[in-house]
């Protein structure tokens, strides 16, 4: 099994790493230096070692989990829609939740950056998603400065097509679509199933790693680390739901772009303006402290969806 490469990283602990605290192999020392209590101590530990570990935000997450339900549960009403994006827009008790205290303050201390959600999907079922990782869909500069949050809004059932991961998968090289065998410039959307998802699915098998399931209790915050193959379980009982709530989070003072129709390994990347969920406004890219430019199409974008707030409903085929 090839595992990735953590980079050298001799930064200070009380200044922004070069990477992530919870990817470097000085983690213990940080974590001794800024006196994390136990339950985060154990947090980073576990995302550290396996790319995946939970935050239980207690009886406030499960009656903001049932506020989120009664506010999205309109979206879903006709049985087509699949999921919603970006209903922070509009529900008051989603954007809370999506930039609740505890995970924003967790996760800052576990990468060493400030953290910001930038993007909410609710679902009423599950996806069935095939394995993947964010980072070919969302991911920063200097890498791995992104993390998936997932928060059950009810008690999952392991037969309602839970969250499945491959554990120690996010310690593999990041696959990029150059590196799964796309020779043009720039890569295009139909790259991703032709060419990185069997890409992906060899590199997973030669690892031969573990596959398992998350089934967390209304309320529990499940993160993963930007490289963790993941994905949706089969659904086992068609009649049950998983209301749940993924939330994208970037973290402050990094260029932010879109892998999959980029080439990071030539310097070229397609960057971002991500909005900020739980300030309302947008958080620019940025290189060694500096505002990066960005194209004209996701600047139009992020002011439209700012000023519409409307968020995006996808329908089933």
């Amino acid at each position: 099994m090839m595992l990735s490469k953590t980079p050298a990283d001799d930064t200070p602990f009380d200044a922004a790493p070069a990477v992530p605290w919870v990817e470097s192999d000085r983690l213990e020392a940080y974590l001794e230096s800024v006196a994390a209590d136990d339950e985060t101590a154990a947090f980073c530990r576990r995302l550290a070692a396996t790319g995946l570990a939970g935050i239980d935000l207690g009886e406030e997450g499960r009656r903001l989990a049932d506020n989120a339900v009664a506010e999205t549960e309109p979206y879903f009403a006709d049985g087509a829609v699949t999921r919603v994006q970006d209903a922070w827009l509009r529900c008051k008790a989603v954007r809370r939740l999506a930039s609740h205290p505890k995970i924003m303050a967790t996760l800052s201390l576990a990468y060493g950056r400030p953290a910001f959600a930038f993007q909410t999907l609710n679902f009423r079922h599950g996806t069935r998603q095939v394995l993947h990782s964010d980072a070919i869909h969302f991911h920063a500069e200097p890498p791995l400065f992104m993390c998936g949050v997932w928060i059950a809004l009810e008690d999952i059932s392991p037969k309602a097509g839970p969250l499945r991961y491959v554990e120690g998968s996010h310690r593999l090289p990041v696959l990029t679509m150059q590196g799964a065998g796309v020779n043009h410039h720039p890569p295009t959307a139909s790259d991703y199933p032709s060419h990185y998802l069997p890409a992906l699915e060899r590199r997973l098998a030669t690892a031969g790693l573990p596959e398992t399931i998350v089934a967390p209790k209304k309320g529990e915050a499940v993160v993963w680390a930007a490289n963790l193959a993941h994905g949706g379980a089969p659904i086992l009982d068609p009649a049950t739901t998983r209301r749940s709530l993924v939330v994208h989070v970037y973290f402050k003072n990094c260029l932010y772009y879109t892998p999959m129709t980029s080439d990071p390994e030539q310097g070229v990347y397609e960057t971002r303006l991500p909005m900020n969920v739980g300030g309302g406004g947008w958080v620019w890219p940025r290189r060694n402290g500096r505002r990066v430019a960005v194209p004209r199409g996701p600047l139009v974008d992020a002011v439209l969806r700012r000023f519409l707030r409307r968020p995006d409903v996808e329908r089933g085929v």
